[in-house]
Parts: C-alpha cells; sequence; structure tokens
C-alpha cells in the first residue's frame, strides 16, 4: 500500500485557478514549461536528443506548442523498435529503472515506465471530480495482469485512502455478492462489465438502487462508455467518472463530469492533434492523431502517437475549464486496434496464428452486442486438419501473445477468404 496524503495533501493537487486561467495566459504557461521539458528530456533521454539531432532542431528553438509539428511523431510500433534496439526502454528512460515505482507491460511488448508523477495524476484527477472520497470501499474489476489497469487504479486508491477490493475480471455472480456484502461504494473497471455486473445483480434478485450501495463508476479504456453513461446515470443513479489516457502516457485527459469531452490535463502533458499521414496540428473540429508529449522527469515522451483518433475543441467548457477538449474518441490508425479494453498489434495475430500450422487463414469480425466487445474468429484450416481439439488451441495461443480469447470460431469453406482478405474487420461503430 502507497502512503495515504492527507486531506490538506490531497488539496494542495488540485489548483482550480489553473484549470480556469484565461487562455492567453494558459498557453504562455504551457510555452514556457514545454520549453523546460524539452531542455530536460535533451540532456537526460537518449533517444529523445537523437530524435532532435536527426531533425536537425534545437531543444532551445522550441518556444511554443505549435514549433513541435517539427519534430517528428513517435509511432507505438517505431516504440516497440527502439526497445527492441536498446532493451528495455529505448534510451527513453530519464531515471535509473530501479527508481520506477512500477514496470507494465503492454501488447508488442512495450515496457511502460510508471514513475510516481503517474499515480499523482489520477489522484488528482479523484479529487478534483470529488469521488471516491477517503473512507469509500472501492471495487477494481479490472485486470492485475502485467497491464496498468487494476493495480494503477489501486495505487491511486491507497493514495486517497480507500479501501479497494481487487477484484480483477470474471466471476460476475462472485462479485456482486462481494458489492452486497461489503456494500461497496465504487466500481472502477471498464463500461462493459460494469454493466455486466450490475445485469448480473439483476439476475440474482437485486434491486442495484435499493439493495447494493454503489454511488460511482468509472468509464475509461472503452469507447462504450458513450452508449452507457446515460444507462448508468438514469438507469441506476451512478456517478459516472471517465477519462482518456493509455499505458504508454498513463491518464492525460478527463471528463469534468458534464460528459462534454476530454480537458486536456496539462499540468501532466501536452496534446495535438495532428494529420497522421504529415503530422501537422489540426484545427478544431478535424478528426487527427492523439499525440502526447510527458511533463514527465521520469519516462519524458515527446511527441508520442498513442494512435487513437480523435478531434477537438478550443471552447471554453459550461464548467468554466478553459483546456481544449478531446470531443470524443473516433477510432484508431495503424496497425493495432483496441478491443475489450485491451491493444491488440496486427503483427501479434500474425504471430500467434503462425504457430497454428492448421490454419491456413483467419479473420477477426469485431462486433458490439448490447454493451460488449465479441469477437469472431473466421478460420480456414488445411485439408488434414483435425477442427475438435483446434478452437481450445488457437484460444490458448492468442491468451499467451495477446491476453484475448475468441468468443466464437467459425470454420470458413476453403476459398471462402480471398487472397489478401482483411485480417481485422471492426463492425463495432458502423
Amino acid at each position: 500500500m502507497l502512503r495515504r496524503l492527507s486531506p490538506a495533501q490531497l488539496r494542495a493537487l488540485y489548483d482550480e485557478s489553473k484549470e480556469k486561467m484565461p487562455p492567453p495566459q494558459r498557453e504562455a504557461w504551457l510555452n514556457q514549461r514545454l520549453a523546460r521539458q524539452l531542455r530536460f528530456a535533451c540532456s537526460h533521454a537518449p533517444a529523445v536528443k537523437k530524435k532532435f539531432d536527426d531533425a536537425a532542431v534545437s531543444p532551445r528553438s522550441i518556444r511554443s506548442i505549435k514549433d513541435l509539428e517539427r519534430l517528428p511523431v513517435t509511432t507505438k510500433d517505431q516504440l516497440v523498435k527502439l526497445q527492441q534496439a536498446n532493451p528495455p526502454f529505448g534510451g527513453l528512460l530519464a531515471v535509473p529503472p530501479h527508481s520506477l515505482s512500477r514496470i507494465y507491460v503492454s501488447p508488442g511488448p512495450i515496457y511502460d515506465a510508471w514513475g510516481p508523477e503517474r499515480v499523482r495524476a489520477a489522484v488528482r484527477g479523484f479529487v478534483r471530480m470529488g469521488v471516491p472520497r477517503a473512507g469509500d470501499v472501492v471495487l477494481v474489476s479490472t485486470a492485475y495482469h502485467m497491464v496498468p489497469a487494476g493495480l494503477f487504479l489501486t495505487d491511486a486508491l491507497d493514495v486517497l485512502g480507500c479501501t479497494v477490493i481487487p477484484a480483477g475480471i470474471g466471476q460476475t455472480e462472485l462479485q456482486v455478492k462481494i458489492l452486497h456484502d461489503l456494500q461497496a461504494t465504487a466500481i472502477f473497471s471498464f463500461p462493459s462489465f460494469t454493466m455486466t455486473i450490475l445485469k448480473k445483480a439483476e439476475e440474482m434478485g437485486y434491486d442495484v438502487r435499493r439493495d447494493l450501495n454503489v454511488k460511482f463508476t468509472t468509464g475509461g479504456g472503452e469507447r462504450h462508455i458513450q452508449v452507457l453513461r446515460k444507462v448508468f446515470e438514469e438507469q441506476y443513479g451512478l456517478l459516472v467518472g471517465d477519462g482518456y489516457g493509455t499505458a504508454d502516457v498513463g491518464s492525460v485527459a478527463y471528463d469534468c463530469g458534464l460528459g462534454q469531452g476530454y480537458h486536456y490535463d496539462d499540468e501532466e502533458c501536452i496534446i495535438e492533434i495532428v494529420d497522421p499521414q504529415t503530422g501537422k496540428q489540426l484545427g478544431p473540429l478535424e478528426e487527427g492523431e492523439v499525440v502526447v508529449t510527458l511533463f514527465s522527469r521520469v519516462y519524458p515522451l515527446v511527441r508520442f502517437g498513442t494512435g487513437d483518433l480523435a478531434s477537438y475543441t478550443d471552447q471554453v467548457c459550461p464548467c468554466g475549464r478553459t483546456s481544449h477538449r478531446i470531443t470524443r474518441i473516433l477510432g484508431m490508425i495503424g496497425e493495432h486496434i483496441r478491443v475489450k479494453g485491451m491493444f491488440v498489434h496486427m503483427k501479434e495475430l500474425d504471430e500467434a496464428f503462425s504457430a497454428l500450422p492448421q490454419v491456413s487463414k483467419y479473420q477477426l469480425v469485431l462486433r458490439l452486442e448490447e454493451h460488449r466487445d465479441r469477437i469472431v474468429l473466421n478460420v480456414e484450416t488445411a485439408p488434414d486438419a483435425t477442427r475438435d481439439a483446434l478452437p481450445a488451441a488457437i484460444n490458448k495461443r492468442c491468451q499467451d501473445v495477446f491476453k484475448l480469447r475468441m468468443d466464437q470460431i467459425d470454420f470458413l469453406p476453403k476459398g471462402t477468404l480471398p487472397e489478401g482478405h482483411r485480417k481485422v474487420i471492426d463492425q463495432r461503430w458502423a
């Protein structure tokens, strides 16, 4: 358990005056901090210095957010290659590895360096929302295996002074019983699994409002929150906290509670929405890639492309905060997908099926059924393949490589999938 902060220390994390400063003052504040951060990053992270050198750019010549366009965007695939060439962190770590609080592993594999500033950002978000509070009992129903989801939330809730039930994923009947017996006040999970728990509670005869004590839930990690927010609020009376982040950059944008987009967390980073082809910054409501530069003295990523497609608005939010807002996450670009809260790289699919010689062709079809992601795998097999044991072998291999199982496996007649067919078809948001 991490050290719990006092009420005064928690309040000191959040300065509302910064969040509501006039836009010209905010821009000047960000530009000053960006210049200092880039000088630090070049001095302490060799890969960042190389990035500047290769672009023939001096860190002192970057005086504004607009100037960042002079640097290339580092993609997830490039991050994998950097780490493979210079393990384990690709020359991007600014501190000794033993000083890190956590090291997570994302599909790729990518080693994610997490220092205390990542936890501090999440705690600030809770203080900003006003929930949960010290003394709340929180059911954390996300993965605790390699990826940040479960353990990162637990770290932040420890600091906040909450009591954590580290439930993980699955065993929905038991999770409902835990909610009831321990009168947990919050569920932290992906929206789809939170909905599964609530529906299971109703199947078991509980009235969620009357019999359970849940007041708050989170909505990060999936686009499902765009569908489920009103259900959580209106049907179950829950306050919904939401935010945007990835394992690589942590929590970098937040919903103020009005559900009108994700405010850039300017304490933690610079966010740009850029043209994926040119890296040039786009204007309000234009669709592009979310690119992040961290104000980190631990893992100072500069112009890191998240792979998420989004747009932004520069209109002042009704809450009074003046930072730009991601309007919504529209999809993904590049050689990876996000499904069931997990990133999966295309090369990982090929790696998984390359060890299954019985599979001659495959295609993943992603569907949204009610509130959940569903993965249907279409498979063509070699003529001599024995299909009886193949589904179990496929699921074991997929879990070993990218931590997901198929919900349905359909065997297709040979020749159904044409040459050059798409290996992933995403039908969830069509």
